[in-house]
């Protein structure tokens, strides 16, 4: 039985003892589990039903970490970190030998992450070990922002929650690759790529299309119900015979508002008894950028004509 709670030395007691935990972040709640441990690990996969060619983020107290289990650290990392963290952004880095292959999917980089909720924080210094942890939901599923939420997805596969409250930033961290050709983007997120680019001195441009961060898949932060996108929701009005549901973001005041309250939107919408949802894009400036990529790989694309008629 799954259980809501406040204890932090009862996280930590999981995750040394080999087991997962949720955990909370300020980005969306993380099913954790000790990142030098193979095995726990892979219960991570297993109870996401995560494939295990989508790699895991690294969480790590402090920047300084990062020589524990990385090498070759550009210095854009650091400028970045400086800046950053601890913050809602991963650094994709050479990884060393102490870090499993199921954690990098088998690649030679693994993604290192400061988090700056206190909760986490606290479990990171007091376990003294680097957490890996994806979102604490079904794979593919809509991010969990509160305890409520992972029990909803995970309830029945793992002890315990540890509640932190809802998460403040509401979607994952930016993912940065380094490169010899530059830096890039493999994850928009809550640091944008203009708060980046201010940061290193260098434009950032072109994707990589290999698999080495999580959030790169095709669809990924999906509700169970079908979702459509809409240029207007004037397109839906004349719709009598089905139960249409409206991912609104106009009551909100700017991006940062929408980030925040995307998946808890998203998840009272999928709970609701409707057919379909259908979303409008945000601007596509700034944090609209990182907003928009999780509608589209949560979206089956645009309203088709035979829904709307």
């Amino acid at each position: 039985m799954t259980q809501i709670i406040k204890n932090i030395e009862t996280a930590v007691k999981e995750l040394l003892g080999g087991s997962i935990v949720a955990l909370p972040t300020e980005t969306v709640y993380g099913l954790g589990a000790n990142a030098l441990d193979a095995d726990a690990a892979l219960k991570i996969f297993e109870a996401k039903q995560r494939p295990r060619f989508n790699p895991l983020i690294v969480h790590v107290k402090n920047v300084t970490d990062f020589e524990k289990y990385a090498e070759d650290i550009p210095d854009d990392v650091y400028k970045l970190a400086e800046k950053f963290s601890p913050g809602p952004i991963s650094y994709i880095v050479k990884k060393k030998k102490i870090i499993p292959d199921i954690i990098t999917s088998g690649s030679k980089f693994v993604a290192l992450r400061v988090p700056s909720h206190e909760l986490f924080r606290k479990v990171l210094e007091e376990s003294g070990i680097p957490v890996c942890a994806p979102s604490a939901n079904r794979f593919s599923g809509i991010s969990p922002v509160c305890a409520e939420d992972v029990m909803k997805e995970l309830g029945g596969k793992i002890n315990y929650i540890l509640d932190g409250g809802k998460s403040v930033l509401g979607i994952e961290s930016t993912v940065v690759n380094f490169t010899e050709e530059g830096v890039e983007i493999l994850r928009n997120g809550f640091i944008t790529k203009e708060e980046i680019e201010k940061v290193i001195g260098k434009t950032i441009s072109g994707f990589s299309k290999k698999n080495i961060s999580p959030g790169m898949l095709k669809v990924h932060y999906a509700p169970e119900k079908p979702m459509y996108f809409v240029k207007s929701f004037d397109e839906v009005k004349h719709i009598n015979d089905r139960k249409i549901g409206l991912l609104d973001f106009s009551g909100y005041k700017d991006s940062r508002e929408i980030a925040l309250n995307l998946f808890s939107d998203l998840r009272n919408l999928d709970e609701m008894n409707i057919d379909f949802i259908v979303c409008k894009k945000t601007e596509e400036s700034g944090l609209g950028v990182a907003i928009n990529e999780r509608l589209e790989k949560a979206a089956k694309g645009y309203l088709p004509k035979e829904l709307s008629g």
